[in-house]
C-alpha cells in the first residue's frame, strides 16, 4: 500500500485520468494536488480527486505544497526533464512517464540531481509489466531455450492514441521529441534491453535505420535493426498499419517464442501456449501493468539507491541513446 506516501500530478490527460489515478487510489497514495494547464482537465482532476488542490502549473504547486513524496510526471515529453529537475531540487521523488528525457544530456543531468537529493528518479516502464512480457522474460531467462539469437518486435496501430484535449500533442514534434519512434519506441526499446544479457546490455549496439515514413521529426512507420553481436534485435513500429496489433518472434538456440497479441507460443524441446486475458494491443492505458510498476516505485521510495532504481535508469538510457542515435541517422540520410 502507499503506507501513508502523499503525492502530487503534473498534468491530468488520459493517461494520468485512466491509468494513475486508479493506481495511485488502489494503492492507498494521497494524492494532494494536481497542476494542470487545461480548465477542461483540472475540472476532471477535480472529480477524480475532490479534496486535491488544483493549480495551473508546476512550479507554483511546488511552492505551496509541503510534505510531498513525489511527484507522477504525466505532462507531454517536452516539459519531462525540466519538471522532473524542478521536483527533485524540491526535495521530492520522481514518477515520469516516458521519455524521461529527450536527450542524453537532459537524462544525466536528471539523474544528478536524483544522486545529489538522494531522492528516486522512475520511468514509467509499463509494458515490462504486461502477463505476456513478463512470461517472455522469464522463459528467455530460464536454461530451457538457451542462448537468445534473434528479436523481432512489430507494434501495428493506424494512427496516434488520442489526447484529451483538442489536439493530438504527439503529431507536434516541438511537444513529443518525435514520432512513433518516442512514443511506441520507447516503451519496446526497454522491453528488447531487458532480453538481453547482463554482457549484452553494456554493449554499444550496430544500429541501421531500415525503413521510414511521414515528416521528418514526425514521422509515422519505422523500422530498425540493432547488433549486439551474437543477437540481433529488429523492431518495426506504424501508426499507418490497416491493423492494431502487437508481435514478437524470439529465436533461441533450442527454440521459439511466438507472440500475437494475447497468445504466446513456445516451440522447440518443450511445446506449450498460453492465452492471456487481454490483447496487448487492445487499449492505451492498461492501469493494471501502471499499477505493478506504482507498487515497485513505492518500494524504492524507501531505498533511494536501490538496484532497481538504478535499472530502471539503466533501461532509460539505453531508450534515450538509442532513439537519438536513430534520428542522427534520419537526419544524416536525409541530409545527403
Amino acid at each position: 500500500m502507499g503506507n501513508g506516501r502523499r503525492a502530487a500530478i503534473a498534468g491530468f490527460g488520459r493517461v494520468a485520468e485512466l491509468a494513475h489515478a486508479p493506481a495511485l487510489r488502489e494503492k492507498g497514495v494521497q494524492v494532494a494536488a494536481v497542476a494542470e494547464a487545461e480548465p477542461e482537465r483540472r475540472a476532471a482532476a477535480a472529480r477524480a480527486f475532490p479534496d486535491a488542490a488544483l493549480y495551473a502549473d508546476l512550479d507554483a504547486l511546488l511552492a505551496a505544497e509541503k510534505g510531498l513524496d513525489f511527484v507522477d510526471i504525466a505532462t507531454p515529453p517536452f516539459l519531462h526533464a525540466s519538471q522532473a529537475l524542478s521536483v527533485l531540487k524540491s526535495g521530492c521523488s520522481v514518477l515520469c512517464e516516458k521519455p524521461l528525457a529527450l536527450s542524453e544530456g537532459d537524462l544525466d543531468a536528471v539523474a544528478a540531481e536524483a544522486a545529489r537529493a538522494e531522492r528516486v528518479l522512475w520511468c514509467v516502464h509499463n509494458w515490462a509489466h504486461a502477463p505476456q512480457w513478463r512470461k517472455i522474460h522469464e522463459l528467455a531467462a530460464s536454461d530451457g531455450l538457451g542462448r537468445l539469437a534473434e528479436m523481432d518486435v512489430h507494434v501495428l496501430r493506424s494512427a496516434p492514441a488520442a489526447a484529451a484535449g483538442p489536439e493530438n500533442w504527439r503529431r507536434d514534434p516541438a511537444k513529443s521529441g518525435g514520432g512513433i519512434l518516442i512514443d511506441h519506441g520507447w516503451h519496446n526499446l526497454y522491453l528488447i534491453y531487458r532480453t538481453l544479457t547482463p554482457r549484452e546490455r553494456d554493449l554499444k549496439p550496430r544500429l541501421r535505420v531500415e525503413r521510414v515514413a511521414g515528416a521528418p521529426g514526425a514521422e509515422d512507420e519505422m523500422a530498425l535493426s540493432l547488433d549486439f553481436g551474437r543477437t540481433r534485435a529488429h523492431l518495426l513500429l506504424s501508426w499507418r498499419a490497416a491493423e492494431r496489433a502487437n508481435r514478437a518472434t524470439l529465436k533461441f538456440e533450442r527454440g521459439a517464442l511466438d507472440l500475437e497479441d494475447d497468445l504466446l507460443r513456445v516451440s522447440g524441446a518443450r511445446r506449450e501456449e498460453f492465452r492471456f486475458p487481454e490483447k496487448l494491443s487492445q487499449s492505451s492505458a492498461h492501469p493494471a501493468w501502471f499499477s505493478a510498476l506504482l507498487g515497485d516505485f513505492l518500494a524504492a521510495l524507501d531505498e533511494p539507491g536501490s538496484g532497481a532504481a538504478r535499472e530502471n535508469l539503466a533501461e532509460a538510457g539505453f531508450c534515450v541513446r538509442t532513439i537519438a542515435a536513430a534520428y542522427a541517422l534520419r537526419r544524416e540520410a536525409l541530409a545527403r
